[in-house]
This record gives structure tokens, sequence and C-alpha cells, in this order.
């Protein structure tokens, strides 16, 4: 690999053994949000989200925590180029929070959101053979009785 083609990105930790396999990755954003709604009477309410957003379909997901993720050189060529830009990412995040908020909170008016962390990380997905056929498996969940 040229220093010209190689990529410094940041991967979600994996309990599988990554080395020694051609890898492609997938770009989301990771956002961690503290929110903050007012309250009649009572101090205000602080709420804490993470949101993970997905930066080629667009689609931001709540997410149970920010996950931890290691620095790795992959080619930028097996990279999926995201097709979403980090603001319009961000905006995403807050819109999904503010829907969160209102269902899960009954909050009237509008919380202050306040954006702690974000961070842009990769999926590594690799290809393995599997009974003669090639599929590709996702380090994170690996593989399902569906897949095979």
């Amino acid at each position: 690999m040229d220093d010209s083609q190689s990529k410094q990105v940041y991967i979600i930790n994996t309990p599988m053994d990554l080395n020694d396999r051609e890898l492609v990755g997938y770009p989301y954003l990771i956002v961690l949000c503290k929110v903050t709604m007012p309250r009649t009477l009572m101090k205000p309410r602080t709420a804490w989200t993470v949101i993970t957003v997905d930066l080629v379909k667009g689609v931001p997901l709540r997410s149970n925590m920010f996950p931890e993720t290691t620095e790795i050189n992959i080619n930028a060529s097996a990279l999926v180029p995201p097709v979403l830009t980090t603001e319009e990412a961000v905006k995403k995040a807050r819109k999904l929070v503010i829907r969160w908020v209102m269902h899960k909170y009954h909050a009237f008016r509008n919380p202050e959101i306040e954006i702690v962390q974000q961070q842009e990380v990769y999926k590594a997905f690799f290809f393995s053979q599997i009974d003669g056929k090639e599929i590709l498996v996702d380090s994170v969940k690996g593989l399902t009785g569906e897949d095979l």
C-alpha cells in the first residue's frame, strides 16, 4: 500500500480478529447528546443519548452507548464514500433527539441539545468463504443462521 492510498480511520471495536483480512469500511457518525428540558416549577431535567447516523443512507438511530474504537490504516479505495456531510448528519441527529424527547418525556417545550462528542467511525466488513460461497461478514454482528 502506498501512503497516498492509505488512510487512517477509526473502526468500531470487534471481538473478531481482523488481522490479515481485506476489510471494507462503512461510514457512520456517532453523536453523544446532552439534552436539557425545562420544567415548570422544577429544575430542568437532563437526559443523555447517543445517536448513530448512517452516512450513506442518511438514517439516524438511537444507540445504547458510544462505541469504543481503534485507529487503523486502510486503503482509501476500501472505504465506502459518505453521501452526507457531518453538518447534515448532526442535523438529522438533532431531529431524532427532539422526536425521542417528545415521545419519552412528553416535553412540550423545545429542549436544549448540546453535542458533547461526535466521531466519524467505520464499521468493518470482510469477505469469507463458507460452503464454497463468498459472503460479506459484518465484524460487529458476525454471522447469523439467515446469512448461511
